[in-house]
Parts: C-alpha cells; sequence; structure tokens
C-alpha cells in the first residue's frame, strides 16, 4: 500500500511537470558569459524552454538528493553502531550461556 501511494503520489507530481515542458517548446537563449551582455558575438546557446525547464528540474531533484544524503550521515552512523553493538551483545550473551553466537535458542 505504501509502495502504490508513493507511486500515485510521483505521477501526481510528474503530470503537471510533463505538461509544463510540453507547453514551452519555443527557443530561448542562454548566455554562457555573464559579462559579455547581449552581444551576438558573446558565448551563447540556444534551445527549447523545455530543455531548460527539465535541467533545472533534474539539477534541484540530484541536490536535494545529495543534501538528504548528507544530512541523514548522522542517523546511518548511529545505526551502524547499534548494531555493532548488538553483534557484540549476542556474542557476550553467547558466550556466557555456552552456546553458539547466531544460535536462537532462549537463553531463559
Amino acid at each position: 500500500m505504501k509502495r502504490f501511494l508513493k507511486l500515485l503520489f510521483l505521477v501526481l507530481l510528474a503530470l503537471p511537470a510533463i505538461a509544463l515542458l510540453d507547453a514551452n517548446r519555443h527557443d530561448v537563449i542562454i548566455y554562457l558569459d555573464p559579462f559579455a551582455g547581449r552581444a551576438l558575438e558573446g558565448t551563447q546557446i540556444t534551445v527549447p524552454l523545455f530543455v531548460v525547464i527539465g535541467v533545472a528540474i533534474m539539477v534541484g531533484v540530484i541536490c536535494g538528493g545529495v543534501a538528504t544524503y548528507l544530512e541523514q550521515g548522522r542517523y546511518r552512523r548511529a545505526a551502524r553502531r547499534a548494531r555493532a553493538e548488538a553483534v557484540s551483545l549476542q556474542a557476550q550473551v553467547a558466550r556466557l550461556s555456552g552456546s553458539r553466537p547466531g544460535d536462537t535458542r532462549k537463553i531463559l
């Protein structure tokens, strides 16, 4: 159910973006040299507006993903520490009870 809702949300988010890209097909000039002004001999490219909008959306998604990944680093580090501690404690319990590590028998 969670997977379906996630997919539904993504589709509902993608539909207006696709409609926006489809409605903006005229060419725009992108000046790559901010100091040249509007001189025709400056570094510039002419591309359809939907390409500019699509690239901006993709860059935004990538930057958001990188920022989220970096922000959640402390939680991944805490999970690794907790996992290592759990394995260590399981080994210690197994050693004290005389059973093998990973044995699923109840200790009590």
